[in-house]
């Protein structure tokens, strides 16, 4: 347990990591970005982190897969072991943002086949062979192999 005495230096280097983040910021974005980020930091600032994230400039490249992603990470079973990705775009950011949004479960791009455990998570493709739905939404769906 921290000492109250100790509560003022945390507090004081928290202002200094937050101080010196700021001027990371600062120097390393270009000055004609800065006005459209304060913009949208104060837009999305108050709302839920999924629509900060769709709001964001991680999911710029194709805001109706975050939709799908952020659809799949609420209607995953718990007993989820893994999910593998169906009728998603060769490009890694596909990948990518999926093992983000879906972290901690692994994420595997189709054609390798849904095990045991995983579910497989359909972008605007009808879901794989072999398998029965879990659930199912405009633009996608989830589905776990039938053994």
């Amino acid at each position: 347990m921290i000492a109250p005495r100790d509560a003022p230096s945390r507090r004081r280097a928290a202002v200094i990591a937050a101080a010196a983040l700021l001027a990371l910021v600062l120097f390393d974005q270009p000055w004609s970005e800065l006005s459209r980020r304060a913009e949208t930091m104060w837009r999305y600032g108050p709302r839920e982190l999924a629509v900060r994230r769709l709001g964001g400039s991680g999911a710029a490249f194709d805001r109706r897969y975050f939709v799908f992603l952020e659809n799949v990470r609420r209607r995953l079973p718990a007993s989820a072991r893994g999910v593998v990705l169906y009728g998603t775009p060769a490009a890694d950011p596909y990948l990518f943002l999926a093992a983000y949004v879906l972290a901690p479960l692994p994420v595997h791009r189709a054609p390798e086949r849904a095990e045991e455990g995983w579910i497989a998570a359909s972008y605007g493709v009808p879901p794989p062979p072999a398998t029965r739905p879990v659930a199912e939404w405009a633009g996608g769906s989830l589905a776990e192999p039938v053994r």
